[in-house]
């Protein structure tokens, strides 16, 4: 003996299912109604969470909200506009932020490297003015005939003569080295 089961979602039950009774103008539509639209099959118990949708008619309900009309061009036109101005502005600003941060830093580093120039400045004069004291010192002295040392004379000035050229022994060391021709004679291991 054989049994076939009809399944509740084959087409012709569906086919043979009526919609429940509800008023025929109403825009509004219920949850439960449109969750079946969607996804087509139908809950065994459908029909009770239909009656609790008739018996609460404060439940939330879903709006069909009306097709999004097309923009008019001079609208789209506008907020194009709008979102380039927008996109300018930003850049407008993070250039002129980056020019003012690269300004307050160069102000910065410049004042410290005029610190450091004129600390350099007073160190120079320190010094130059240690060094001319160092050399009255020397000269007073030098002037004193109890340190022995003598002025100046132009008489007592020595004149050397420039001795003559002879080889030296670095040069005839260079010139003992055999030359390329000599060279490529040699024998030379292969890993050099």
């Amino acid at each position: 003996m054989t049994a076939a089961i009809r399944s509740p979602d084959s087409p012709r039950s569906r086919a043979a299912r009526k919609p429940a009774a509800g008023t025929a103008n109403s825009k509004v539509t219920s949850i439960a109604r449109a969750r079946r639209a969607k996804t087509g099959p139908v809950l065994p118990n459908y029909s009770a969470a239909d009656e609790q949708d008739r018996a609460r008619p404060s439940a939330s309900v879903l709006k069909v909200l009306p097709a999004r009309l097309q923009q008019p061009v001079w609208l789209r036109s506008l907020l194009q506009a709008q979102r380039l101005s927008s996109v300018a502005a930003v850049m407008l600003l993070g250039g002129a932020l980056s020019l003012y941060g690269l300004t307050v830093y160069g102000e910065q580093r410049w004042s410290q490297e005029y610190q450091k120039l004129e600390t350099l400045r007073l160190r120079e004069q320190q010094l130059s003015a240690a060094s001319e004291v160092l050399k009255h010192q020397l000269a007073k002295e030098a002037q004193n005939p109890e340190t022995g040392l003598a002025s100046q004379n132009p008489g007592d000035t020595i004149f050397l003569q420039p001795a003559p050229e002879t080889r030296s022994p670095v040069a005839a060391a260079r010139n003992s080295e055999p030359t390329l021709k000599d060279r490529a004679s040699v024998e030379t291991p292969l890993g050099y």
